[in-house]
Parts: structure tokens; C-alpha cells; sequence
């Protein structure tokens, strides 16, 4: 990658790094250009961006590199906690066009959207703190309601199910072999009957979806997640401090019965599946790569259509999940240690940030007035 690939606006960049770290620098924007073009829009299907679209991506990382670097120093990168700044720094208006005049909500947006396929492609766990639509800052991930949790599972077991293969036209076939093709990473020519069951009785979206549910796992968590960690007789999974997110220490999640049985049923499936040959990961999407938030996402999105829920107005996203655990944790028990325990966080204060009042007890306030 040379100067003008970075722009010319932000090729200065470069001038503030050393030889190593420029050619490190470089080599990353290369390939995250690369991961642009290629999955980032749907890490799942495994489609990018329209070319034309890659260099304003790009340009709006960068954009919050140079702020970044001009306020703390320049580095090979930027960091979760740089991120966050930069866009608070946004949201003020601190951070501003060239001309000086402030960014409009919807390249607020833009801007942060951008940094998410960055930290997708840096495989980093990252949730704005700040988010944007089109007309300025709005709340970060709702909570699912209880019955929107509960209707995720269900979807999840009923997730991308077909038609019996004896049931189907031979026109209907071919269209299904298609779809299985896809769906298996197999030569269409190779798809025989028996992959019709196997599609159907794969168990990897009911485990993601189970083990989220019961332990508001963090998106990162679930593509570090390894087999090894995962105890079936004791239903816990134990994760080893160097793995953590936002911790350095060895801790046990237990999960609930609904999930280990989804987790069993998976690992032995997994056992016979060549793209997880040599792999530790327990989960891996279609190109075989851990899952992000970005894929994460992706496949919620579908899960919710295909559950149809309605969001009214809701940031519903992975982290969703882990909102939810947190609000009918604390809803249940009236206890932030315990919400911070079960979600890992380091104080009752981080916790708080996942409780919210529930549906329930909005309508009985309702009621009250």
C-alpha cells in the first residue's frame, strides 16, 4: 500500500511512524481493504462492500486514526478506548470537518459504522459507547423483552430448516441443492440427500443461542470460545484468564439445561466436520473464521425476521442478549453484585449499565398514573 491508497488527505499519516510501524500500518490497511471488498457487509454469506463504497470506509477510519493520533500520539493502531473517545469527541463537535464545521448526524453515523467493521475485522470486542442515526445520538443496545429471548431460542431451533428431500419437485431440488451448496461450503454437484438432514439437524445456531441467552456472552467471548473450556457433566464452561475479555482471571459460567443440551449435541456434530479439522474453536462461520460482532449480528438479524419481532425503535443487537440477562437478573434478585458476578464485570457501577426497567414493570408503572 502506498500513500495515495490512504488517501491523499490523511497520507501524512504515515509520515509519523517509523519504517516498522509504517510497514505494519500499511500491511493492516491492506487487508482490511481487502476484508471491506470481501465479507465485512456479511461476514456470514461471505459478500462485501460494492467496490466504489471501500475508499469513503476507509476514509472515516482514518479519520478518527488522525484524530486519535494527533491528540494521543501515533500508534500501529487505535484501541476500544481510543474509539470511544474519538466518537465522544464526535458527538461534541470536537471533532470537526476540515473547514471546521461539525459533522451532520448521518456522517456521525457513517463514522462510527465504519469503525465497527474495523474492529470486526481486528477481531476486537466492541460496543459504542455513543452510537448515531440521522439526526444525532441515540441509546445503545436495548434489552430482548423475556418472550423476545424465549422466541430466539425457539427460532434458533427452527433456524434455515428445509423440506424433506422426498417432498420436494426436481425443480425444487435443484433450487434447495443451491441453497445447501451455500450453507455447507460443498460443491453444488456434491450435495446428496443426506445433507438435507444434516442442514437440518445442525445444532451450531440453537448452541451460540442458548449459551447467549443463559450468560450474555460478549460477541468476542464467542469466537474465542474453545471445546476444551466446556465440562458437560458439571454444565459449566470455564474460561482461562489469558482468553477473557476485559479481565485477566480464570472464571466459571454455569449454563442452563436448554443450552447444554444444544452444546452436547454440537460438539459431536463438530467432531465430523472436515472444516473443524485441527481447529479448537467452538464455533466457526462459513468461510471457517471465529464469528464477530459483525457475524453475530448478521445472524440476529435473521433470527429476528424469521421471529418475527418488531424492534419499535430498539438498538436489538448481539449485545442484546447480555442486556437482557442483566435486566431480569437484577428484576429477579434486586441484586447489582450478583449481576455483576454472572456478567463478569468489574464493579456493580459497569453492571448497572445492563439493568433497565423491564416491560413488566413499565406497564405496572402505568398503571400506577
Amino acid at each position: 500500500m502506498s500513500k495515495s491508497q490512504t488517501g491523499g488527505k490523511y497520507s501524512h499519516l504515515l509520515d509519523a511512524l517509523n519504517p516498522r510501524q509504517r510497514k505494519l500500518f500499511e500491511d493492516k490497511i491492506s487487508l482490511f481493504q481487502d476484508y471491506l471488498r470481501t465479507e465485512a457487509k456479511d461476514p456470514i454469506k461471505g459478500t462485501g462492500y460494492p467496490e466504489g463504497s471501500i475508499p469513503s470506509r476507509l476514509s472515516r477510519v482514518l479519520t478518527i486514526v488522525e484524530w486519535t493520533w494527533d491528540n494521543e500520539g501515533p500508534s500501529t493502531s487505535i484501541t476500544p478506548e481510543q474509539a470511544d473517545r474519538a466518537l465522544e469527541a464526535l458527538k461534541k463537535d470536537n471533532l470537526t470537518r476540515d473547514d471546521g464545521d461539525p459533522y451532520y448526524g448521518g456522517s456521525k453515523r457513517k463514522i462510527s459504522d465504519a469503525l465497527e467493521n474495523w474492529f470486526a475485522f481486528e477481531s476486537e470486542d466492541w460496543e459504542p459507547k455513543v452510537s448515531f442515526n440521522g439526526s444525532g445520538p441515540q441509546d445503545n443496545a436495548a434489552p430482548f423483552t423475556s418472550e423476545e429471548a424465549q422466541l430466539l431460542w425457539e427460532t434458533s431451533l427452527d433456524y434455515k430448516s428445509i423440506p424433506a428431500y422426498n417432498n420436494l419437485s426436481p425443480d425444487e431440488r435443484r433450487r434447495w441443492k443451491r441453497y445447501i451448496s451455500q450453507s455447507l461450503g460443498k460443491p453444488m454437484d456434491d450435495v446428496v440427500p443426506a445433507d438435507w438432514d444434516r442442514v437440518n439437524q445442525d445444532w451450531k445456531v440453537p448452541s451460540i443461542v442458548g449459551c447467549s441467552k443463559c450468560a450474555g456472552f460478549r460477541p468476542a467471548l464467542i469466537g474465542r470460545m474453545r471445546v476444551d473450556w466446556y465440562y458437560p457433566e458439571e454444565r459449566k464452561i470455564v474460561i482461562p484468564g489469558e482468553f477473557a475479555v476485559k479481565n485477566n482471571e480464570e472464571w466459571e459460567q454455569t449454563i442452563n439445561q436448554d443450552a447444554a443440551i444444544a452444546l452436547d449435541n454440537w460438539i459431536e456434530q463438530r467432531a465430523n466436520m472436515e472444516k473443524y479439522d485441527g481447529r479448537s474453536e467452538m464455533w466457526l462461520t462459513r468461510k471457517a473464521n471465529p464469528y464477530s460482532s459483525n457475524s453475530l449480528n448478521y445472524l440476529l438479524n435473521d433470527l429476528i425476521e424469521e421471529a418475527g419481532i418488531t424492534p419499535r425503535g430498539r438498538k436489538l443487537v448481539w449485545y442484546s442478549f447480555r442486556h437482557y440477562v442483566g435486566t431480569y437478573l437484577y428484576d429477579e434478585y434486586q441484586d447489582l453484585k450478583l449481576v455483576a458476578d454472572k456478567l463478569r464485570q468489574k464493579s456493580t457501577r459497569s453492571a448497572a449499565r445492563y439493568v433497565h426497567p423491564t416491560d413488566e414493570l413499565k406497564q405496572e408503572a402505568a398503571e400506577l398514573l
